[in-house]
């Protein structure tokens, strides 16, 4: 029986062979872990046309809470501290002549917690000073006491709902809630904030999440008493979120 001939493969070649390989299930087990956190949303049924429907749109009790105030910047340092970090760990685990097989992942993932924590410092540094937090949590919190963010949105899902539902508060309507789950901020280094709002909406039993993100305004923006710039901002919100939730809900 003849032999099967097959080239022979060099040290060097085998080494490289092995890093790749290394490196393709380094990669494949991040973006596995992607993955898992990328589910799409769960999808609301349609309600039919000429229902009866009550709409109820309630704060959630961590929206009581303090708002919260995100430094944009820290996101964006970490993330690029990751990428760098992770390719100067990779490059240090060639230097592991034939162990570079283990090397590579194990120096890819200790640069990519290095590179976290070094991102995540000059990321602090762009934060907003804590009395200026404080400025704009109370500047927020006095406007939502003379126009709450959740009677606007009752009132924009009402008036879009009533075209294709009858509007009724009995039991035996189909239940819509509308739970508005939180107001943050975001700040980015030159002092710009943004309005995140997020709600959620229960029907027929699925929950989905909605998300809103305003423009950016300026600190001062912000700050002056004398402009409606969180007011535009928060009835936009409105609008839009109630605008989404009624496209998702309404016969297609």
């Amino acid at each position: 029986m003849a032999g099967v001939s097959r080239p022979v493969e060099s040290e060097a070649h085998r080494v490289r062979r092995k890093v790749a390989i290394g490196v393709r299930s380094t990669c494949s087990g991040l973006a596995l872990a992607s993955l898992i956190g990328c589910a799409g949303p769960p999808t609301l049924a349609p309600i039919a046309r000429g229902e009866a429907v009550a709409i109820t749109v309630v704060r959630s009790q961590q929206s009581d809470a303090p708002v919260r105030v995100r430094n944009e910047a820290l996101g964006k340092d970490a993330a690029t501290g990751a990428g760098s970090g992770a390719l100067v760990g990779g490059l240090w685990g060639l230097g592991c002549g034939p162990f570079a097989v283990l090397c590579v992942p194990l120096g890819a993932a200790a640069g990519l917690v290095t590179g976290i924590t070094a991102g995540a410092v000059v990321g602090v540094s762009g934060a907003l000073a804590d009395d200026k937090v404080e400025q704009v949590r109370d500047r927020l919190a006095r406007q939502q006491q003379s126009r709450p963010l959740a009677a606007e949105l009752q009132r924009a899902i009402d008036a879009r709902a009533q075209r294709h539902w009858q509007l009724d508060a009995s039991p035996m309507a189909t239940a819509v809630t509308v739970e508005l789950q939180a107001i943050e901020l975001t700040s980015t280094r030159d002092e710009r904030v943004r309005a995140t709002v997020r709600v959620t909406v229960t029907a027929r039993p699925a929950t989905r999440v909605y998300e809103y993100l305003g423009p950016y305004g300026s600190l001062a923006v912000w700050l002056d008493e004398g402009n409606d710039f969180i007011e535009t901002t928060l009835a936009g919100a409105g609008q839009q979120l109630a605008a989404q939730i009624v496209a998702d809900l309404a016969p297609k």
